[in-house]
């Protein structure tokens, strides 16, 4: 696998260098080399790790204020169903809610420092309830009548059963989370004209022309993305272990 993911890199390299020089605009297509440059420039920066600092923090602020907020609910609408049937036209309406109507909203009522957080939260939220959800639905029969049989408390059951069920899918969803918690916080920063932040210093870029720095900031976004679902992945596969070690 990791020799295939090689292999495209450098296809997309050798593209790219193809078209920088079919087209000779450095303002449309930028030099790799020159790309690279800015980017050697960028990290030994101080200023680089300030505006990647401010944006994780906003980030992740938002994916888990959400990812928890959605488990909390989600185990209350599968605990008391009459709850769930209140909760179903709240939860299709940010569904439907367009990203850039969340933006600006969210622009206006918390200014561009608190509108990324709040963006990030309104989108991955759904995703994340549903999910989870939907989890608790499909429960094994098995376990619901043995529930019947031997009743446990609220919080031994959250505890023992509920959030132990619910992790593979939490991983999995967080995963996918990440990235788009990525894309609409940097763009949620752009849209924000915020004072410091990955999207701060794209707008930059973009009002300077400076097509290198606007390709190394998305490297270096592409890069985060990477690294978190790296991060994922390992969890994934530790937890596989121990279920596996379990069996045995």
């Amino acid at each position: 696998m990791k020799k295939s993911y090689l292999i495209t890199t450098i296809f997309l390299i050798i593209i790219w260098f193809l078209l920088y020089f079919i087209i000779q605009r450095p303002f449309i297509i930028p030099s790799p080399l020159e790309t690279l440059k800015y980017l050697g420039e960028l990290i030994v920066s101080l200023d680089f790790y300030k505006a990647v600092l401010m944006t994780l923090t906003r980030i992740l602020c938002g994916f888990i204020l959400s990812l928890i907020i959605a488990l909390i609910l989600s185990i209350i609408s599968f605990e008391v169903p009459i709850f769930a049937n209140l909760f179903t036209p709240i939860n299709i309406l940010t569904k439907t809610i367009p990203n850039i109507s969340y933006m600006i909203i969210a622009l206006i009522w918390f200014g561009s420092e608190g509108s990324v957080t709040t963006v990030v939260f309104m989108i991955l939220f759904p995703i994340f309830y549903n999910s989870f959800y939907d989890t608790l639905k499909n429960e094994n029969s098995v376990l619901l009548d043995v529930e019947k049989i031997y009743k446990e408390s609220f919080f031994y059951k959250i505890r023992y059963r509920t959030l132990p069920e619910l992790l593979p899918n939490i991983l999995s969803t967080g995963k996918t989370a990440i990235s788009l918690a990525f894309k609409v916080g940097v763009m949620a920063e752009i849209l924000g004209s915020v004072n410091l932040g990955i999207g701060r210093q794209i707008s930059f870029c973009k009002t300077q022309l400076n097509m290198s720095g606007i390709f190394a900031w998305t490297f270096i976004i592409i890069m985060m993305c990477v690294l978190f679902d790296y991060i994922f992945n390992r969890l994934i596969n530790l937890r596989l272990k121990e279920e596996q070690g379990w069996k045995n």
